[in-house]
């Protein structure tokens, strides 16, 4: 039998699919195009980026990515998480797609 804990633990590294889109505004409105970027991070990450406890630190590095991955300087992105079936398990909210944050690059 396994125990809640350890169930909890294995499921906290579950990766979560994330969803890059790059924000276009014109015209007083908000565009979003999809950029063709595939990652995936653990749920605990994505939690932590969602409660807002993560390390500031991650977002200057999360644009230095973005930047070697081909998206132009000064452009704003945002991140959504792509949430499974399994990721329910831990928290009901957990299911279909969410906006996380918005980065400057």
């Amino acid at each position: 039998m396994i125990s809640r804990r350890n169930l909890d633990k294995s499921l906290a590294n579950e990766p979560v699919d994330l969803i890059f889109y790059l924000i276009i505004e014109k015209n007083g409105k908000r565009m979003l195009k999809p950029l063709k970027l595939d990652t995936k991070i653990p749920l605990k990450l994505v939690r932590a980026i969602a409660d807002d406890t993560i390390v500031p630190s991650f977002y200057s590095t999360l644009a230095k990515n973005l930047l070697e991955r081909g998206v132009d300087p000064g452009s704003k992105v945002q991140l959504r998480a792509k949430f499974g079936p399994s990721h329910e398990l831990v928290d009901p909210v957990l299911k279909g797609t969410k906006v996380l944050c918005e980065v400057d690059v």
